[in-house]
């Protein structure tokens, strides 16, 4: 699997979402599922795809506003700074679709769609996912690592405390709200973490998340019939490997295939396995829920996986991840049974997470092969189990 993930980045770079290298990457792995299968589409959507996190900087402009706006009308300030937070906790950490076409324009991405049908008659579908962007790299976890997490995680605490603060002049002023004021003037440097979060250059995404889309893909071509072309060995489940687009830019492409296939996905009886970040033995995991959006993925397929995982001689954790989403939420949130499985610290910093150490060196083989054997024995208990 490495061999891919190595072709990938030679022959496309890093890919951000709606760039040209990530439209050319997609049609690569399409081309690759034609070997097994005519079934193949590249499904291409239009989304805002800067509007999620495009906000930070109208943030960072809003809690300046309010320094200066709160010595005159301390009831705008606090408007100003509850439409912030509002945007801060729904939009941005919950993944909620709101204001979703602001700020930036419209732009073009796509999903990779192959599928392999079973040689009897289907009653139900697999599907085996990863995404093909890479982001921007983060500026200030390359600089400071774990520090630079907890600063970005604190320049948020600071904007709500900004709010609190806005609410309580606003409610009653009081003498101590001066020497306030100059605490959050005196911590406002901090705010440039979110003002400049992204660096100018791209990360190449060797484990996140091309180790998911190796190990989707491997699993997916291993049912492939070897003389029948878009069959696969199973008897009565469907397979399908799907490459999703601008997952970076907050889930984009599989909010995308999923609000379009919604109807389909469930008469087809439909369950979800992503793949998100694969490179680590020891940090193997099934994700529960994913705490931040609020996702709580399929108690049945969590129970399957971690069975297989057992069958192949690896002991996963189950955890739940603390910050961000995977393309699996896009999928719960619509009542299609998903999980995502990861292989990377769900709690302490990773040093290839999101930065330019992201290569296919710091990837442990291993733990791809665990995954990949661990899915190819789920596959065949569940077909066998229809």
């Amino acid at each position: 699997m490495l061999p891919l993930i190595n072709e990938i980045i030679t022959l496309f770079g890093p890919r951000v979402a709606g760039s040209e290298a990530e439209y050319k990457a997609q049609n690569f792995v399409a081309d690759k599922c034609r070997q097994y299968t005519p079934h193949v589409r590249v499904l291409e959507f239009k989304d805002y795809l800067n509007a999620r996190f495009g906000k930070l900087k109208y943030y960072v402009v809003i809690y300046f506003l309010s320094l200066a706006i709160i010595k005159i009308s301390p009831p705008i300030a606090l408007l100003l700074t509850a439409t912030s937070m509002f945007f801060i906790v729904f939009d941005l950490t919950m993944y909620r679709d709101i204001l979703t076409n602001f700020p930036g324009k419209l732009q073009t991405s796509s999903n990779v769609e192959a599928t392999l049908e079973p040689s009897g008659e289907v009653q139900s579908t697999l599907i085996f996912s990863g995404h093909m962007d890479s982001t921007l790299e983060y500026r200030w976890w390359f600089k400071y690592g774990e520090t630079g997490v907890k600063m970005t995680v604190a320049c948020g605490i600071l904007m709500a405390l900004q709010m609190l603060y806005n609410l309580s002049v606003t409610i009653h002023p009081y003498a101590a709200a001066e020497y306030l004021w100059w605490f959050f003037l005196l911590a406002s440097p901090l705010t440039i973490v979110w003002w400049s979060m992204y660096a100018e250059e791209a990360v190449p995404g060797a484990q996140d998340n091309l180790s998911g889309i190796a190990i989707a893909f491997e699993t997916f071509r291993h049912f492939s019939h070897e003389s029948r072309n878009g069959i696969s060995v199973l008897k009565n489940t469907r397979v399908k490997f799907i490459s999703f687009g601008s997952e970076e830019k907050g889930l984009c492409g599989s909010r995308a295939y999923a609000r379009q296939n919604e109807m389909t996905l469930k008469k087809e009886n439909a369950h979800l396995i992503n793949i998100d970040g694969v490179r680590l033995v020891s940090e193997l995991a099934v994700v529960n829920k994913e705490t931040m959006n609020g996702a709580s993925h399929s108690p049945i397929l969590i129970k399957k996986l971690n069975e297989s995982f057992v069958k192949v001689h690896a002991a996963p954790k189950n955890v739940a991840v603390p910050i961000g989403g995977t393309d699996a939420v896009s999928f719960t949130r619509r009542g299609i049974p998903a999980v995502t499985i990861i292989g990377m610290s769900a709690t302490n910093y990773d040093f290839t997470y999101h930065t330019r150490n992201d290569i296919v060196d710091h990837i442990e083989p291993q733990s791809l092969e665990i995954v990949k054997n661990a899915l190819i024995d789920f596959v065949e208990k569940w077909d066998k189990s229809r």
